[in-house]
C-alpha cells in the first residue's frame, strides 16, 4: 500500500478508478463503524434530538473528505464538534490517524492536532468551568485520544515510504543484473565465435589449399564445399556477434546454390518461393535456411534420385521452411537422429515449430513454422517510478523516524505525567494529608483553621450541622483496609470543638 497524499479532484477520480474492489469495501465498512460508533453515543447523551442526525450525517462526509483533504476534514470535525457538545473520540481517533499519515507535511499535522485541541478544551469548557487542573486532565486526554494515534500513524507513513524506496532500488539491481548478464552472454559468444574461427577456419582454410594443389573437377568440388563451409562459418560468427545488427551474408539467399550443389551430384532439386519477401531477424533466417539445409541433406542420404522441391513462403505472420520429396533409394544405412532434434531446439528458439514425417505418396515433408518476431530480443530497460536516491531516502526517513518516536515517547510520557499530576492536584485540592490533621488542634480559631482546609464547596456531604468533612489524602487511603478514611472538624461560636479520623465502609 503506498503513502497518499493531497490530490486534486480531477486526480482524485481517477485513484477511485484504479483503488480496486477491495480498498472500496474497506472504506466502505471503516465509514460504516466510525459513523455507529459516533451516532449511538450522540444519540444516548445528546440533549438536542437534532444532534444524532446531525453527527450520523456528517460523518461519513468527513470520512471521504479525509481522503482528499485529512487536514481539511480534520478542522471541520473539531468546528463540528463544538456544535453537537464534542467531538466522538472514535471519530477523533480514526480523524487523527488519517490526518497524520495523509499529510504531505509534519506541519500540517501539527495545525491540525493544535486546532483540535483547542476546540476539544472550549467543548470541555461549555460544559463546567475549566479549571486548570480539569485543563491538565482534558489535555491528557486529548493527547491520549489523538495524538498517540497520530504518532503511531506517522511512523507507519514513514516505515511504507522507505518500503517504497526500497522496492525501487530493487527494481533497478534486477534490471541491472540483467544487464550484467546480457553482457556476460555476449562476452561468452565473442569467445566461442572467436575460438571457431581460430580453429574451424583454419582447418577449412587448409582443406581449400590442399584441394587447390590439384586441379580435377573432385578437387574443384571439394573446394568450392570448403568454401562454402567457410562462408556459413562466417554466418554462425555474424550471429555470435555482441551487437544486434545484422550479418553482411544473408543465409537465405544463397539457397540457390545450395540447390546447385544439390543437382552437381545428380538430384532432382527445384527452388519456389511464394508471397512478399520482407526482411528478417538474423535468428529467424538461419533458422529456416537451416531447415531446408537439413532437409535437403536428408533427401539426398535417404531419398537419393527422387524428386525434391525446396518452398520458402511468406506469410502475413510468419516464414514458412519446408522440404518435400519423393520416394527414392537410401544412399546411407543408419543415422543418428541427432540432426532433427537439434534442428527441432533451433527452430523453438527461433519462435517457431518444426514439423517432420512422411507424405501420402511415401516421400518426406521436413517443415518450420517461424514467427517473425524472435522471444529474446532484449528487453528495454522499464520505466521507474521517479524519487530521489534510496541512500538519502533511507537517511532522511531514519532521522525523521528517530524524531517521531522521540515525540511519540515524549507524548507518552507526558500523558502519564499529566495523568499523575491530575491525580495529586486532585487530590490536593479535595484532600486532607495527616500532617495537616495532626497539625490543627482544638480551640484553634476557625479561620485559621480554614485556611488550612480545602475551599468548603469541595468537603463532603453528609456531615452533620457545625461540622466539615473532608477525604484523607492518598498514602493514607492506602494505608485503610477497607473502605475510606474522612477527616471531620467541627465548630462553634467560631473556635474548632472536634476532630475526628472516621473510616467508612465503601
Amino acid at each position: 500500500m503506498t503513502v497518499v497524499e493531497e490530490v486534486p479532484m480531477s486526480g482524485w477520480r481517477e485513484r477511485i478508478a484504479a483503488a480496486g474492489a477491495w480498498r472500496l469495501v474497506y472504506e466502505a465498512g471503516l465509514i460504516v463503524l466510525v459513523t455507529a460508533g459516533a451516532t449511538v453515543p450522540a444519540a444516548v447523551t445528546a440533549e438536542h434530538p437534532a444532534v444524532p442526525w446531525l453527527v450520523g450525517l456528517a460523518t461519513p462526509v468527513l470520512m471521504v473528505l479525509r481522503l482528499i483533504h485529512p487536514l481539511g476534514a480534520y478542522v471541520a470535525a473539531a468546528l463540528f464538534g463544538l456544535g453537537t457538545g464534542g467531538q466522538s473520540a472514535v471519530v477523533t481517533v480514526v480523524l487523527s490517524a488519517s490526518l497524520s499519515y495523509r499529510a504531505a507535511r509534519a506541519w500540517q499535522v501539527g495545525a491540525g492536532l493544535a486546532a483540535g485541541w483547542v476546540c476539544f478544551l472550549v467543548t470541555m469548557h461549555w460544559e463546567e468551568p475549566l479549571t486548570p487542573e480539569w485543563a491538565v486532565l482534558t489535555s491528557a486526554l486529548f493527547a491520549f485520544l489523538a495524538c498517540a494515534p497520530a504518532g503511531v500513524a506517522r511512523l507507519v507513513r514513514r516505515r511504507r515510504t522507505l518500503l517504497a524506496a526500497m522496492h525501487r532500488r530493487n527494481v533497478q539491481l534486477h534490471h541491472g543484473q540483467a544487464e550484467i548478464a546480457r553482457q556476460a552472454q555476449a562476452r561468452e559468444r565473442t569467445r566461442i565465435a572467436r575460438d571457431l574461427h581460430d580453429s574451424l577456419g583454419h582447418k577449412l582454410t587448409l582443406i581449400s589449399l590442399y584441394a587447390g594443389m590439384a586441379r580435377t573437377d573432385e578437387t574443384d568440388l571439394i573446394r568450392q564445399t570448403s568454401s562454402a563451409a567457410m562462408t556459413e562459418l562466417r554466418q554462425i560468427l555474424g550471429l555470435l556477434a555482441p551487437d544486434d545488427g545484422q550479418p553482411s551474408v544473408r543465409p537465405l539467399t544463397g539457397l540457390d546454390e545450395l540447390a546447385d550443389q544439390a543437382r552437381a551430384s545428380g538430384a532432382d532439386v527445384e527452388i519456389v518461393r511464394e508471397g512478399e519477401p520482407r526482411p528478417l531477424a538474423a535468428m529467424t533466417e538461419h533458422a529456416a535456411y537451416r531447415v531446408i539445409q537439413e532437409g535437403l541433406t536428408n533427401a539426398l542420404r535417404h531419398a537419393h534420385g527422387g524428386s525434391i522441391v525446396l518452398m520458402l513462403r511468406y506469410e502475413s505472420d510468419a516464414l514458412i521452411a519446408r522440404v518435400t520429396n519423393t520416394p527414392g533409394r537410401r544412399t546411407v544405412s543408419v543415422t543418428s537422429g541427432q540432426g532433427l532434434l537439434g534442428l527441432t531446439e533451433r527452430v523453438r528458439v527461433a519462435n517457431g515449430m518444426l514439423y517432420h514425417g512422411p507424405t501420402p505418396d511415401g516421400g518426406f515433408r521436413l517443415a518450420a513454422t517461424l514467427g517473425y518476431t524472435t522471444p529474446f530480443a532484449p528487453e528495454p530497460f522499464p520505466d521507474l517510478p521517479d524519487g530521489p536516491d534510496f541512500v538519502s531516502i533511507v537517511d532522511r526517513q531514519g532521522r525523521r523516524s528517530r524524531i517521531a518516536l522521540a515525540l511519540t515517547g515524549l507524548a507518552i510520557a507526558g500523558f502519564l505525567v499529566l495523568c499523575a499530576a491530575g491525580t495529586w492536584l486532585t487530590a490536593a485540592l479535595v484532600a486532607v494529608d495527616r500532617e495537616t490533621y495532626d497539625a490543627i488542634r482544638i480551640g484553634q480559631p476557625e479561620a485559621e483553621v480554614r485556611e488550612l482546609l480545602p475551599d468548603a464547596d469541595v468537603a463532603l456531604t453528609g456531615a452533620p450541622g457545625g461540622c466539615v468533612d473532608y477525604q484523607a489524602g492518598l498514602l493514607d487511603q492506602l494505608r485503610v483496609e477497607s473502605g475510606e478514611m474522612i477527616y471531620r472538624f467541627c465548630f462553634r461560636d467560631g473556635v474548632l470543638v472536634g476532630k475526628q479520623a472516621r473510616e467508612v465502609p465503601s
